[in-house]
């Protein structure tokens, strides 16, 4: 003898119990991943920033400004409207030259404050020696 099937009624609105529980889980995983992206390229792009400052000011002729101005139009193309809170430090003490760059990143979900990027680099400053003539 077979069973006859369950009357339509027992299984109304399950599908949208089950869309609801599910979309959820897939909006933090879809949102995490996008939130992860845009932090790994803001973090690059400080570093690159504290990068190219070091590098600038430790030219023979570079100056902890010149880097330091780099360094802020390089955060602003790189990080948009992020880029307004950065803070530059750049320091030129005789053979060390030293950037640091600060910032935050504002999430996608408007929780918390931000996420803190920080990048420190440092550079050999560039000194011409002339060659010894030979006799």
């Amino acid at each position: 003898m077979t069973r006859p099937p369950a009357p339509a009624g027992d299984q109304q609105g399950i599908a949208t119990i089950e869309f609801v529980a599910v979309v959820w889980v897939f909006m933090v995983v879809v949102l995490g991943a996008a939130q992860f992206g845009l932090w790994w390229h803001a973090q690059h792009v400080v570093l690159a920033a504290a990068q190219d400052a070091a590098r600038l000011a430790a030219a023979e002729d570079g100056t902890p400004a010149a880097g330091r101005a780099r360094a802020l139009d390089l955060l602003h193309a790189g990080l948009g409207r992020d880029a307004a809170g950065a803070t530059v430090q750049v320091r030129r003490d005789g053979e060390l030259a030293s950037a640091t760059v600060t910032g935050q990143l504002q999430p996608l979900l408007p929780i918390g404050q931000g996420i803190r990027l920080r990048a420190t680099a440092h550079s050999f400053a560039e000194h011409f020696r002339p060659t010894q003539a030979s006799p």
